[in-house]
Order: structure tokens, then sequence, then C-alpha cells
């Protein structure tokens, strides 16, 4: 068996730094931001795997964190933006290189104020279920 974390969230990182209309709204989305980084951005979060078997496949249950951070005075830019997040995310299933997606949700969103005091920090919670295609000569079957 192997991990999907990569592949999904380089799926996740092109879907959302090529939406039209997330990208009109923020800076960029990154991996790893640098200090100085203009706000509106996203950047992607810490995730959690864990895996799972059944008689006709394998595969993961990925719980992935993505953030937005805005200097708007007040919650609103923040809460915009995760719904542009979202909306960039389930408008259509990702394509995961090498797996299947069997499904996705929201687990939750928030919008928090900062350690500092003013910074708006936006949180957005999905779980992805991925099937991993297992080579058919290994004798597994696999789950499309």
């Amino acid at each position: 068996m192997r991990s999907a974390l990569w592949p999904l969230q380089a799926a996740i990182f092109e879907r959302l730094s090529t939406d039209e209309e997330l990208n009109e709204r923020v800076t960029g989305v990154f991996d790893a931001v640098s200090k100085d980084q203009q706000k509106p951005y996203v950047t992607m979060g810490d995730d959690d795997v864990a895996p799972f078997e059944t008689k006709t496949s394998n595969g993961e249950e990925i719980n992935v964190v993505l953030h937005c951070w805005s200097d708007y005075n007040g919650k609103k830019e923040a809460q915009q933006v995760l719904s542009l997040m979202l909306q960039a995310l389930t408008n259509k299933p990702l394509e995961i290189e090498g797996f299947s997606l069997c499904r996705f949700v929201m687990r939750g969103m928030q919008v928090i104020t900062d350690i500092d005091g003013y910074t708006r920090h936006g949180i957005l919670r999905m779980r992805y279920i991925i099937n991993n295609r297992e080579d058919e000569r290994n004798g597994r079957f696999i789950k499309r």
C-alpha cells in the first residue's frame, strides 16, 4: 500500500491555486509563506491519515486542514475566502493521480482572531476517503 497524502495535497493545491474566483480575492495559495506576504492568503495546514481495508479495497481516510489569513477589521473577509475555498474544492471531485476518490465532506469551518489580536484566521477542515488503486497483477480488486 502507498499513501495518497502527497497526491491529495498536490490536487488540493492545484484546485485552489487555479480557481479564478478565489484568486481574485487572495494574494496566493501557499504550502509555506514568507513573513511579509500580503494578506489575504491561503495556506496548506496539517493533515492526519488513517488507513482502512475491506475485502475489496484498501485506502486512507485523510483529514485536511486549510487556512486563510486576513487583515480585514472583522470576520467578513475570512468568511468569504473560506466560502470560496469550499466552493473550489466541492464544485467537482478532485482528480488524485494514482488514486480513486470515494467521497469527501466538509468537517468544519471557523474564523478566529489570531494571537496578535488583529489577524483573522480562517480554518477549513475537509475529510477525503481515498482508495488505493493496486496493480491488477497483485490479484486485488480495483475499485474505481
